[in-house]
């Protein structure tokens, strides 16, 4: 005697048609993508972005730069709106960049995201609030012409100090950072880093991504995220523990130092020394500062610190290589690293300083600038100790 599938379903309850086998996940599947949806949309109205900066051309070549006489307003998510406003030069200097002003001292940045200042309003940033004060200590004008630009290398960095020459500074300031040294640099590029830049033309290539690459790019990168990270990474212990297992990007805080940073310090080492050559020769001073990255302000204001890790050894490699080419050097991982939960004057998860931040590289490269070993800054009222205030 048969059985028909409905007196199946009856005599056996624990059973599903086969077709809820396929409804049932789907229904769950969009029910989590309008969860994710509606989180998307409030988490983008509250945590609002900006646009790219408009006045931001990449140029993968000659290197990446800023429309002369050129402004636009923008913002992170984790910060505020910024109008930021770029001289006849493309500087983001609120001075022109033309004939040093009589009795003026002109200081020249070279470096990427993080000499320019990016995510912070200009009166906040360092180099404004050190033109200010170096402007009061010293009773003279103290102009700064800032050629930083976001996701510089350091091989288009060198290649800018004709450039900061052809301005006429008393002095010219590199700040570096962990990221600026991630990308490794191509041994081509660095054995004709004093020749022209290729100007021929480059076509993007296109990788075709598979549907399920699209969508966890679209999680990782969505607002919701973001929020979720900003959120998680305030923990400074979970943080912590989550960027330690990045590998390679992680490696300058693990001792000892791995192959390929030891490479790249020594590219950096050829690099700064060319660039310190060619100052020398002009009889133009250079400054180093190298700023920490979030992590290592997390790690140096640790209760105890993780196995094998050393915050300080990214200050100490560029140290080293400042003396050896004879330039003056900031030790702002000492500053850093004495003021407790340093992390904090970071943006979360994007990982730029903030204007808090900005503050203490301020105090720390003025008192450097008047300590007596900058002829342009000889007579001004010496360094005292820094007060570290944020």
């Amino acid at each position: 005697m048969s059985t028909s599938k409905s007196e199946a379903s009856i005599s056996n309850p624990g059973s599903l048609p086969r077709r809820d086998f396929i409804l049932l996940p789907l229904i769950s599947l969009l029910t989590v993508l309008a969860m994710f949806g509606i989180s998307e949309t409030v988490t983008r109205t509250i945590w609002a972005e900006g646009p790219k900066d408009s006045c931001l051309i990449n140029d993968p070549i000659v290197g990446n730069h800023f429309k002369p006489s050129c402004s636009a307003r923008t913002k992170n998510a984790e910060g505020p709106w910024i109008t930021y406003r770029y001289n006849e030069c493309g500087y983001r200097s609120a001075t022109s960049c033309g004939t040093k002003p009589p009795g003026a001292v002109r200081i020249a940045i070279l470096g990427a995201s993080v000499s320019e200042g990016l995510y912070v309003p200009y009166e906040q940033t360092y180099f404004a609030r050190t033109s200010r004060e170096l402007s009061r200590m010293c009773n003279r004008s103290v102009d700064v012409q800032n050629f930083g630009v976001e996701e510089t290398s350091p091989i288009q960095v060198y290649r800018r100090v004709q450039e900061a020459l052809a301005l006429k500074p008393d002095v010219v300031l590199y700040l570096l950072t962990p990221f600026d040294l991630e990308r490794q640099i191509d041994p081509k590029e660095l054995s004709e880093r004093n020749a022209p830049p290729q100007t021929h033309s480059t076509k993007a290539v296109r990788l075709n991504e598979s549907a399920l690459k699209r969508l966890q790019r679209m999680v990782t990168e969505s607002r919701t995220m973001l929020v979720a990270q900003h959120v998680l990474f305030q923990n400074k212990d979970v943080f912590l523990r989550l960027y330690l297992l990045y590998g390679d990007k992680a490696d300058y805080l693990r001792q000892p130092l791995t192959r390929a940073w030891q490479k790249r310090f020594a590219d950096l080492d050829l690099i700064i020394g060319d660039m310190a050559g060619k100052l020398r020769a002009s009889g133009v001073p250079l400054v180093i500062m190298p700023v920490p990255s979030r992590a290592e302000a997390a790690v140096m204001s640790s209760r105890q610190l993780p196995p094998h890790m050393d915050p300080f050894a990214f200050g100490r490699e560029i140290e080293n290589i400042a003396s050896k080419h004879g330039a003056d050097y900031v030790d702002l991982m000492q500053a850093f690293g004495r003021i407790p939960d340093a992390e904090s004057l970071f943006y979360v998860v994007d990982g730029h300083v903030t204007g808090d931040g900005e503050k203490v590289i301020a105090q720390n490269l003025s008192a450097k600038l008047r300590d007596g070993n900058i002829q342009a800054f000889s007579n001004c009222a010496p360094g005292p100790a820094v007060a570290m205030e944020h």
